[in-house]
């Protein structure tokens, strides 16, 4: 077996997660060539379906309820048998994939929470995310010690944290240090080469984020790679020195 299996088709999934809906037709394409390309996940596909239909499984997972007012809604429970759950969902994605089902029209009916960008989020937590694990425990075998969930639970507790209260004063105090920064790196623009405007924008994207999500481990490993990068400019020591000293009060 190929250890690119097991890649190819997490980044395939990860990528319909967490990417763009204008985008989505795309990216499904994607998760189905990673499938049809791995032997692996062919077998358990086809040892799958010698077993269930497709539009039985459909019928059996549908569920509706009326509510007290009167209007129906309906979910999808997904097969709770990993390689069951995992062709459901490939047959679903063809579906899609093949025109023969409009996949916003299918969220807003199972999985409506309001915007579509809310409705999509639920869809990829509640059918993508489980698609995606199960396709994972299915090449496993692949490379057992990148799925080892002992070192998954280990690093979610490590950097699980209570979020801590920054007051707003401070944290623009901050915001406006790193602009101060950031203009450094404007009038030098010219001299940048491509890789280091990608450097300095991507640490700052992850600064300023974890200073909203107020993980203080994240703004500890935020800022160490901010500062790191940062202090590469002329003029720019004397503003994190400033941020410095405001983080230092709050984690």
């Amino acid at each position: 077996m190929d250890t690119n299996e097991l890649a190819i088709f997490t980044d395939s999934v990860n990528t319909l997660i967490e990417g763009q809906l204008i985008l989505v037709d795309k990216h499904i394409a994607q998760v189905l060539k990673s499938v049809v390309s791995s032997p692996t996940l062919c077998h358990a596909l086809s040892e799958a379906s010698k077993n269930m239909s497709y539009a039985t499984e459909f019928s059996r997972a549908r569920v509706t309820w009326t509510k007290l007012d009167g209007t129906v809604e309906s979910s999808i429970k997904l097969p709770t048998d990993r390689d069951r759950l995992f062709a459901f969902v490939v047959c679903l994605l063809t579906e899609v994939d093949c025109g023969r089902r409009n996949l916003m029209d299918f969220i807003k009916e199972y999985y409506n929470a309001g915007s579509n960008d809310s409705s999509f989020a639920k869809f990829a937590n509640e059918v993508l995310k489980p698609f995606k694990q199960a396709g994972e425990a299915i090449l496993s075998k692949i490379d057992p010690e990148s799925l080892n969930f002992q070192y998954v639970e280990q690093a979610e507790r490590f950097f699980k944290a209570e979020k801590i209260y920054i007051e707003t004063a401070a944290l623009n105090r901050v915001l406006d240090e790193m602009e101060a920064i950031r203009q450094l790196t404007v009038s030098m623009h010219p001299a940048l080469s491509p890789a280091d405007v990608i450097e300095y924008n991507t640490v700052s994207e992850y600064m300023v984020n974890s200073l909203y999500l107020k993980n203080p481990k994240i703004i500890t490993i935020s800022f160490l790679a901010y500062r790191y990068v940062a202090a590469k400019y002329d003029g720019a020591t004397s503003h994190l020195q400033i941020i410095a000293e405001f983080l230092s009060k709050v984690l």
